[in-house]
């Protein structure tokens, strides 16, 4: 008869969607490799450079993820709440550990042997995808957490930090409290901020009337948040689906256990094929994206973050491939959905490759195979759909995939590679904006919020014109430089005006 540990690891490891719909023979070997291990405040559960020999998971505590250098300086990775597994990625990479675990406090883990789960990842394919899409997932995170390092302040980071905290439910208007319930010294490491910077950042926060601080409770003014989110699109650096940019429970400032995918699981609602449409319109916009950011690394302008913004599309990319192949759909949408990983692959080996005019060439034709694939599993999705709401959704994903569009073909125009051509599609793009816009105007009477966003979308897209007509009376570089980042502005704003059209009601 098994002991009464043995039934609390196996609810344990049945609850972890991670394990989800184990048959009983599975989750009994899991069970037998895995072990309930308690720490203490300050100790260590592994140190750096030790073996790695299992995968973790917080039933208690808090435990946190830290570089360190030979001074004794240290960095923050991650701080891992109860519901969060840590020390997958060790299992298959070096198998020594570059970061250590360190209670924060006391700690309940339950250690969960990598040759178990090894073996249960060839006995059943979902663990594997489970794990690889968990993965993906915190790279994604860890980029926008690196671009955001270099291209937002301390004060906007720290508001983000917020923001996260108070989860994707929080109101337009009133207060959101949530509660630090990490000491402030771990949150500046958290954030890459020294002590000093990150007490001057919610001092500015709080004068600047985003916030009220009481302690380690924290006020959101939230109607001031957003008209400084709105005003401010440098307080966003990168574009990332919401499920990554909030993947907590409502205001309680605590992280909750999700999906491997990181996907936030939907009830029933009005809108079943919306988020569907939107996510393959964002494929859409991404194939120009990267295009985009490609052409810039070869040209030599902004070439850190060129490079930055070209991996994290990457990676989107494949992790909502992932998505879209697992969403219920019409036998059109599953055969779109494989001509888009056909398509996709080729393009991105060659986005990987050392960029140069001849690739660049290349580049051209095969951007364009990936942007069709993804328009035509956009259009299924639309077509299921079947509502006004729904070619809304898909008209507003257009406009975003074109803020890209528009960049990419001045870049091909200024190498010279298919001048007229790209000469053409320009002129095409800026039609169909243009005539988009007055579109969206006359469907969305009556929707202020809307009308608001537009506008700002509608001044960032003549910038966007002007720097690209003026680049015949200046030199490449410094165009280049005002194009990209324009372009990156006016996708911050057809994101949000994109995700306004999926919450309209039916």
């Amino acid at each position: 008869m098994p002991s009464q540990n043995d039934i609390d690891r196996k609810d344990v490891l049945r609850t972890l969607p991670l394990f989800a719909g184990l048959i009983p023979e599975l989750l009994d070997e899991l069970t037998r490799g895995s072990h309930n291990a308690t720490f203490q405040r300050g100790q260590a559960v592994y140190r750096p450079g030790d073996s790695a020999g299992a995968m973790y998971v917080v039933l208690a505590g808090q435990v946190k993820l830290a570089l360190s250098s030979n001074r004794g300086q240290e960095k923050v990775i991650d701080v891992i709440e109860a519901g969060r597994s840590f020390g997958e990625a060790e299992l298959f990479g070096t198998h020594s550990y570059l970061a250590g675990a360190q209670a924060v406090k006391p700690t309940q883990l339950l250690c969960i042997g990598g040759e178990h789960v090894r073996r249960i990842m060839t006995l059943d394919p979902r663990v594997t995808e489970r794990i690889i899409n968990g993965l993906a997932h915190r790279q994604i995170q860890m980029e926008a957490e690196l671009a955001a390092s270099h291209f937002c302040s301390g004060s906007q980071r720290l508001l983000e930090f917020f923001l996260w905290l108070a989860g994707p439910d929080r109101a337009p208007a009133g207060d959101t409290q949530v509660t630090l319930n990490i000491s402030k010294c771990l949150l500046a490491s958290r954030l890459d901020m020294q002590p000093e910077t990150l007490s001057r950042a919610l001092r500015d926060l709080t004068e600047a009337g985003l916030i009220a601080v009481d302690k380690y409770h924290i006020s959101l003014r939230n109607a001031k948040i957003a008209r400084y989110l709105a005003d401010e699109p440098s307080a966003r650096s990168i574009i990332l689906p919401e499920r990554l940019r909030l993947p907590h429970a409502k205001g309680s400032g605590h992280a909750v256990a999700s999906s491997a995918s990181g996907a936030v699981e939907q009830g029933a609602d009005t809108r079943p094929f919306r988020d569907a449409i939107n996510k393959a319109g964002r494929q859409r916009m991404l194939s120009q994206r990267m295009a985009k950011s490609w052409l810039m690394l070869e040209r030599g302008v902004m070439s850190r973050r060129a490079r930055l913004i070209l991996r994290q599309s990457a990676d989107m990319f494949d992790s909502q491939m992932a998505e879209l192949d697992a969403l219920p759909g019409s036998a059109e949408s599953r055969t779109a959905c494989t001509e888009l990983g056909e398509v996709w692959r080729p393009y991105r080996a060659l986005l990987v490759s050392q960029p140069g005019r001849d690739t660049a060439q290349e580049l051209f034709s095969m951007n364009e195979a990936v942007l069709a694939a993804a328009d035509k599993l956009t259009l299924s999705f639309e077509k299921a759909d079947g509502t006004p709401q729904g070619k809304l959704v898909n008209l507003a994903g257009r406009e975003r995939m074109l803020s890209q569009r528009a960049a990419k073909f001045f870049m091909f125009r200024s190498m010279g590679i298919e001048v007229s051509a790209s000469r053409a599609e320009l002129k095409r793009t800026h039609d169909e904006f243009s005539t988009a816009l007055v579109e969206f105007a006359a469907a969305t009477r009556g929707q202020p919020k809307i009308k608001d966003e537009l506008e700002k979308v509608a001044r960032h897209w003549n910038t966007l014109q002007s720097a690209m007509t003026s680049h015949d009376r200046l030199p490449f570089a410094p165009i280049a430089r005002k194009v990209f980042a324009t372009s990156e502005n006016l996708l911050q704003r057809m994101d949000t005006a994109v995700n306004l059209y999926a919450g309209l009601p039916a």
